[in-house]
């Protein structure tokens, strides 16, 4: 399943570089944690009947990862301002085309389970 895959490399190139943010700038490094456990979680639902629920928490996660790669490398962050113009970490590119592309998968099957007619009554 691709949405799978896509949550386990954001959620594992986040996961190797706790220790480091806990370090240097302790709340990123929660923030880190928490969406780890958040790409778990949605992982797990989209392998249970809350699969919506796990590709909305999915989507919620990889938008607000972007964002905050975004302001890390634009303005920084308080008391991380070390990666403004460090557009080209190899782990950042990774993590972001992964986050794009969970939007976009996310979006596809939230799509197509829109679009499945209701069962009529008889």
């Amino acid at each position: 399943m691709l949405a799978l895959a896509l949550l386990t490399v954001t959620g594992w190139i986040h996961f190797r570089d706790i220790p480091e943010k806990l370090g240097e700038t302790p709340y990123m490094g929660w923030l880190y944690i928490l969406l780890v456990a958040g790409c778990a979680a949605a992982g797990a639902w989209l392998l249970s009947n809350l699969w919506r629920a796990g590709y909305v928490l999915g989507s919620v996660i990889s938008a607000g990862a972007i964002i905050f790669y975004v302001l890390t490398r634009t303005v920084g962050l308080p008391g991380a301002r070390d990666d403004v113009g460090n557009w080209a970490e190899p782990a950042g590119i990774v993590a972001l085309i992964a986050e794009v592309a969970f939007l976009v998968v996310a979006a596809l099957a939230l799509r197509r389970a829109g679009d499945v007619p209701a069962v009529r009554r008889a």
